[in-house]
């Protein structure tokens, strides 16, 4: 094999040529992030309905959703979460199952059933549970007029209903983006405390307010009124938003009409907050961006700067701040497998010309080691497998086996020129007499890692890209060493 090669240099270098163009190409279609695409078997349905109470939520749409869900396959538990204008359904299904499938299942429950929500009610999303959804930027905002952890401004309130309305769907707009989590809003309550005494003067009971303000508070949504060939979609709504709402009920007793207002103090309250987010001293709205499993990162951070920056010039009242940026983390694993290739080719280089003193030996292993990485990334987009934390650091181990193999092969080659053999036969000769060697100590670590890829569970699951990533790029350094080393040993 190796005589065949060495025979043919340009066929070699030209059939080299060819795959480091595609695996370079490819290299813009493999996903980059921060985890490995590992499917969780759970599944969350998300609902919105604008202007629902939580109840009308939970008995015209969470109720009858979570029982034609409860008839998934293979469903494990399933809990639900309804508040106003939004209701959460979590399915969780037995480790082992097809999450794809499961999540087919669950957009067929919901498009039956969703013929009987109101129309105004948008259709269900369903969202797959994956590994790489931890957030890659956490999007803060603040007002401009300073608001502490102690006190919550008119301004942030309604920083919040904002945040919750235009930012986050203007986010979520974006195809790279899969979903916003929001977190440190601030809402109001309306408090109501009727005047004891004034009540019981008046023989009216606290029952009768709440009957006043339950009547009053109506929304009975679409009807369809139909009057032979005409069809009219008529709206009933009575709902209360406001104090002034509320001061403006008037209650009939015993002949005489009373302001609720009279038998009552009404007033406005922020309601308990449920998390407190604080950036730079300020309250802040705190938003999770995750981006989707097969986006580039390098994509997915220039489309949100491209967002941030024109968010910041339609609302210059507000300031928009990126925290936690986690891809700090994936720019310092591929800075670790930059240094790594640095040092071990400047090491490599400087070791081979100490005792080989040739200039040339060692300007093959600074071709060969980057020819093995792009090589094996092309086998990453062939294999499905994203750049991550994960696969890059299988590809660090892999960089010194690498440089091994180019020494190993260099070495005895040379040491065959040095015995008077011709360059022809000392590259054949030397290396086909290192290659089962080499061979052996290939398969010999891949043995230590591809077990990783039976451990079952989750765990499993992680460990798979670095398995494959440490063999992969094993095996392309052997082939490589033992093929285009020769063939250009050779030449040079």
């Amino acid at each position: 094999m190796t005589k065949f090669l060495i025979t043919r240099p340009i066929a070699v270098t030209m059939t080299f040529i060819s795959l480091i163009i595609i695996g370079l190409v490819s290299l813009n279609y493999i996903p980059i992030s921060l985890l490995p695409d590992i499917n969780i078997p759970k599944v969350t349905v998300q609902v919105y309905a604008e202007d629902f109470s939580a109840r009308q939520m939970e008995d015209r749409i969470a109720s009858s959703l979570r029982r034609e869900l409860m008839q998934t396959s293979h469903l494990s538990d399933i809990k639900s979460e309804t508040r106003d204008e939004n209701s959460i359904i979590s399915l969780d299904f037995d480790y082992g199952t097809d999450i794809d499938y499961a999540f087919i299942e669950v957009n067929e429950k919901i498009d039956r059933i969703i013929n009987s929500f109101p129309k105004e009610v948008e259709r269900p999303r369903a969202i797959k549970a994956s590994a790489t959804d931890l957030p890659a930027f956490y999007l803060n905002l603040t007002t401009v007029a300073h608001s502490t952890n102690d006190e919550v401004s008119d301004a942030f309130k309604e920083l919040s209903l904002f945040s919750e309305q235009v930012i986050r769907k203007r986010i979520e707009q974006l195809s790279e983006v899969s979903m916003v989590d929001i977190s440190g809003m601030a809402h109001s309550e309306i408090i109501i405390k009727p005047f004891s005494e004034k009540l019981k003067s008046l023989n009216i009971s606290a029952n009768e307010l709440k009957d006043l303000i339950r009547a009053n508070n109506v929304q009975i949504g679409n009807l369809l009124i139909i009057d032979g060939q005409y069809q009219y979609n008529v709206q009933i709504d009575a709902k209360i938003e406001s104090v002034r709402d509320i001061e403006n009920l008037y209650l009939k007793k015993n002949d005489r009409i009373y302001k609720l207002s009279e038998l009552a103090e009404i007033r406005e309250q922020i309601s308990d907050r449920n998390g407190l987010v604080s950036f730079n001293g300020r309250n802040a709205v705190s938003m999770a961006i995750i981006k989707q499993s097969d986006v580039q990162m390098a994509v997915f951070k220039e489309k949100i700067n491209e967002l941030i920056y024109s968010l910041k010039t339609e609302y210059p009242d507000i300031n928009f701040d990126i925290s936690q940026d986690q891809t700090q983390l994936l720019d310092f694993a591929m800075s670790n497998l930059s240094q790594s290739l640095i040092w071990g080719v400047s090491l490599a280089f400087i070791i081979m010309f100490f005792f080989l003193a040739d200039f040339r030996a060692p300007f093959l292993i600074g071709i060969t080691v980057p020819v093995s990485l792009t090589l094996s990334l092309l086998i990453f987009y062939l294999l499905h497998i994203s750049i991550n934390i994960i696969s890059l650091s299988g590809l660090i181990l892999g960089v010194g086996m690498m440089v091994d193999n180019s020494i190993i092969v260099i070495d005895n080659i040379t040491q065959y020129r040095e015995r008077s053999f011709d360059i022809k036969t000392s590259c054949i000769n030397g290396t086909n007499e290192v290659f089962r060697p080499m061979l052996s100590s290939v398969l010999t670590t891949c043995a230590v890692f591809l077990p990783l890829i039976f451990i079952s569970g989750i765990a499993g699951a992680l460990f798979y890209d670095q398995a494959i990533a440490i063999t992969v790029g094993l095996s392309v350094s052997l082939g490589v060493s033992v093929t285009l080393l020769p063939t250009y040993y050779g030449i040079f």
